[in-house]
C-alpha cells in the first residue's frame, strides 16, 4: 500500500509544484509592479517563511502523532485552493497578500512532511532512499521546466488572475487523495529494524545542522540578486519565468543522475551534499556580475547543486531519525534553516538599494557560502568515521 500511496503523493507533488511555478512568478511580479521595491520582495519572502520558521516543529509533531497522514495531507490541498482563490480579490492590499501567502505557505508544510514520512516507511537503505527521493524530485522539477515558463507568459497577460489556475490544479491534487482517506502511513514491522539505523554521536548530528543552517543563510540571497538585475527590463516577468524554468532545468539533471546513480552504482549521501552546496557557492559569485546574461548560468548551479543538497539531506534525515520522531526533528530544522533565508533577503534587498554594488554583496554571500562548506564538510568526515 505505501508503494501505490507513493505513486499518488508523486502526482499530487506534481500538481501541487505546477502551482507552486504559478505562484512564485505572478505573486512577486504583482508585488514589484504595485510597489517598485525590492524589499516588498524580501516582505514576500519573510511571510512566505515565517509558517517555516513558526509551524515546523508543531505540524511535524503532529504528524509524529497520526496515522491518518493522508487526510491531513488531503486538507491541506483543499485549503490551499481556497487562499489561492481568496488572493486575487485581495491582491491590492499588500498586508492581504502578505497574510494569505502565509496561510499558503503554511499548509504546503503538511503535504510536504507527509511525504517526508511515507518514504521514511518504504526502506532504511541508503541508496533507495536516495532514488526514491531523487525519482519524486525529478518528476518535480519536470513539472517545473514546462510550468514557470508558461506561468511566465501567464503573469504578464493575466496579472494575478494566473492564482485561479493554481487553485484548480491544488483542487485537483486533493481529489486525487480521497480514495486513501482511511489508510495509515505506518513502517511495517518486518521493516523496523533498529540496528540498521546509523549510530552517531548526536553532537555531530548537531554539527552537521548546524553547518547546513549557516550555508543556508548565503544561496537565500540569491533571488534579490535576480530581481536587482532585471527589475529594469522590459517584460521582466517573462525573463524571470525563464530563468526560473533554467533553475529546474539544473534540478532535473541533478536528479535524474541522482536517480540513476542510486539504483545502479548505490551512490551514498555525502558527496552529492557537499557538492551540491559548493556549486551553489559559484552560482552566488556569478549572480552579481552586471551582465544580465550571467544569470542563466547561475540559475542553472543553483538548480543543480540546490537539487543535489535538498534530496541527500532529505535521505539522511530519514535514515538516521526514527520515524515516530521523524516530523518533530525534521520540524525543527525546517524552522532554524527557514529563518535564515527571509532574513537573508531583507538584509542584502536593504543593503544593495542603499548602494552597495551588487558583485560587493554577491561576493560577501559567497564567502559565506564557502565557510558553510567548510564546516559541512568536517562534520560529515566525523560522521561517517564514529
Amino acid at each position: 500500500m505505501n508503494r501505490r500511496l507513493y505513486s499518488v503523493y508523486t502526482l499530487t507533488s506534481a500538481l501541487r509544484i505546477a502551482g507552486d511555478s504559478i505562484e512564485s512568478v505572478a505573486l512577486p511580479w504583482s508585488l514589484l509592479q504595485s510597489t517598485g521595491s525590492l524589499v516588498s520582495i524580501g516582505g514576500f519572502a519573510l511571510f512566505t517563511h515565517i509558517p517555516w520558521v513558526v509551524l515546523p516543529p508543531l505540524l511535524g509533531r503532529t504528524l509524529d502523532k497520526t496515522k491518518k497522514k493522508v487526510r491531513l495531507a488531503f486538507l491541506a490541498l483543499l485549503l490551499q485552493a481556497f487562499l489561492a482563490v481568496a488572493i486575487v480579490p485581495l491582491s491590492s492590499n499588500v498586508w492581504a497578500l502578505y497574510l494569505l501567502v502565509s496561510g499558503i505557505s503554511a499548509l504546503d508544510i503538511l503535504h510536504r512532511y507527509y511525504g517526508l514520512s511515507l518514504i521514511a516507511t518504504m526502506t532504511l537503505e541508503e541508496s533507495e532512499l536516495q532514488r526514491l527521493n531523487a525519482t519524486l524530485a525529478t518528476v518535480g522539477n519536470a513539472v517545473s521546466l514546462m510550468a514557470f515558463p508558461l506561468a511566465g507568459f501567464l503573469a504578464y497577460r493575466f496579472g494575478i488572475k494566473e492564482m485561479l489556475l493554481d487553485a484548480v490544479l491544488l483542487l485537483l491534487g486533493a481529489f486525487s487523495l480521497i480514495p486513501y482517506l482511511k489508510v495509515e502511513v505506518k513502517r511495517e514491522r518486518r521493516e523496523e529494524v533498529r540496528g540498521t539505523k546509523m549510530k552517531i554521536d548526536k553532537r555531530l548530528f548537531l554539527g552537521v545542522l548546524a553547518s547546513v543552517l549557516i550555508f543556508n543563510s548565503a544561496p537565500g540571497s540569491f533571488r534579490i540578486f535576480v530581481f536587482a538585475s532585471l527589475r529594469t527590463l522590459n517584460r521582466g516577468e517573462v525573463i524571470y519565468g525563464i530563468l526560473q524554468s533554467l533553475t529546474t532545468a539544473g534540478s532535473l539533471v541533478a536528479v535524474a543522475g541522482l536517480t540513476y546513480l542510486a539504483g545502479r552504482r548505490g551512490v551514498g549521501l555525502k558527496r552529492p551534499l557537499i557538492t551540491g552546496m559548493i556549486l551553489q557557492s559559484v552560482a552566488l559569485l556569478l549572480a552579481g556580475l552586471p551582465a544580465v546574461m550571467a544569470l542563466f548560468p547561475a540559475v542553472l548551479l543553483v538548480g543543480f547543486g540546490g537539487e543535489l543538497l535538498n534530496v541527500s539531506f532529505d535521505s539522511l534525515m530519514q535514515k538516521v531519525i526514527p520515524l515516530e520522531s521523524l516530523g518533530t526533528a525534521r520540524g525543527l530544522f525546517d524552522a532554524l534553516a527557514t529563518l535564515v533565508i527571509p532574513l537573508s533577503q531583507l538584509v542584502f534587498a536593504w543593503a544593495i538599494e542603499k548602494g552597495i554594488a551588487v558583485l560587493t554583496a554577491s561576493i560577501l554571500a559567497a564567502g559565506l557560502a564557502c565557510a558553510g562548506v567548510a564546516l559541512s564538510y568536517v562534520y560529515f568526515v566525523k560522521l561517517y568515521t564514529a
